[in-house]
């Protein structure tokens, strides 16, 4: 039976870059306050028509060129968005479009913010069953255009930016994904949410009340999101570094992923893991959802704090309640 290894990792954040000193300007506050609140002083906004299939085919392009590869070799798309170009098809088949792609099978994950972490599971049981040779796997956000810009969102927008990542898996003998946890669980689901538009409304899928009630944007009780994540993230990170048989002081790097980078950062405590090696996603530029943990991962490799043959534990969680987590070795 096959394995699956990384061959490749790539990332692309869009040139705009919005500062919470500038964000406070519409939601009524201070910037200060803004970063205080959330942890994040700046994150990137896309262009103008543009949807996670465009910003994931600049991190597409990223991976494969450092896979040595093109995407005429790539047999499967699997895309993670929890902010799709359209209502449907799937940005999959955007982005298969875009990179000038054979009629290969193009498929999105919808789980949030674990959603890349669900996609890499998806892709490395494709190689592992034979059934795909190098799938692109990739999450891409575009937050930007789905956020609350008034005051009454000071608490939620802040923290999101958009952006995109991507990892290329391919066969090998050698297995590069050792082990991966999923996990969902729809208890009290509303409290991180988009309710609207919904197709379960009928007959429009968005009133005139819901919509001046503002209940098309994300809505987030982040108290109570905090404490669970920070729970499980800790669990989940065990959990796999058990499936895998591997003690945490064998792991390179730790990158735990997460809206609130300082939630992530407690939790990483709470599981006893080496502070220096430990990377909070949402630092830096903001929470990207699915994007989070493939930028995270690019950014590593290129700086070198992580080289071929290391070990990367990946946590995440967000909403659904999904979270899951993988054990890579690079």
């Amino acid at each position: 039976m096959p394995a699956s290894a990384v061959l490749g990792c790539g990332r692309h954040l869009p040139a705009q870059s919005v500062t919470s000193d500038e964000l406070a300007r519409d939601l009524g506050t201070s910037g200060a306050r803004l970063t205080e609140a959330t942890g994040v002083a700046r994150r990137h906004r896309a262009s103008e028509g543009q949807g996670p299939s465009h910003l994931g085919r600049e991190a597409s392009l990223d991976a494969l060129a450092r896979a040595g590869l093109a995407a005429s070799d790539v047999d499967l798309i699997v895309f993670a968005t929890m902010t799709p170009d359209i209502a449907f098809p799937g940005s999959g088949c955007f982005l298969q479009h875009q990179l000038g792609c054979r009629t290969v099978g193009a498929l999105d994950v919808r789980a949030q913010c674990a959603g890349f972490l669900f996609a890499l599971a998806t892709a490395d049981r494709f190689v592992r069953a034979g059934a795909a040779e190098r799938v692109l796997v990739v999450g891409a956000e575009v937050h930007s255009t789905a956020l609350d810009y008034s005051p009454r969102a000071a608490a939620v927008t802040p923290y999101f930016g958009d952006g995109a990542g991507a990892v290329v898996l391919g066969a090998a003998r050698e297995p590069g994904v050792l082990a991966a946890v999923l996990h969902s669980d729809p208890e009290g689901l509303e409290r991180f949410w988009c309710e609207f538009p919904a197709s379960r409304h009928y007959p429009a899928r968005m009133t005139g009340e819901a919509y001046r009630a503002g209940r098309h944007y994300y809505q987030l009780d982040a108290a109570r999101v905090h404490t669970q994540a920070r729970e499980t993230l800790a669990g989940v990170t065990r959990e796999v570094l058990e499936r895998a048989g591997v003690p945490a002081d064998r792991v390179a790097l730790f990158l735990v992923h997460y809206l609130d980078a300082r939630v992530a950062h407690a939790a990483a405590e709470d599981a006893r893991l080496p502070r220096e090696r430990i990377v909070a996603t949402a630092e830096g530029a903001g929470h990207m959802a699915a994007a989070g943990i493939p930028i995270a991962l690019a950014d590593a490799l290129a700086a070198g704090r992580v080289q071929r043959g290391d070990l990367v534990c990946c946590a995440a969680f967000g909403a659904g309640m999904s979270w899951g987590g993988a054990l890579l070795r690079l």
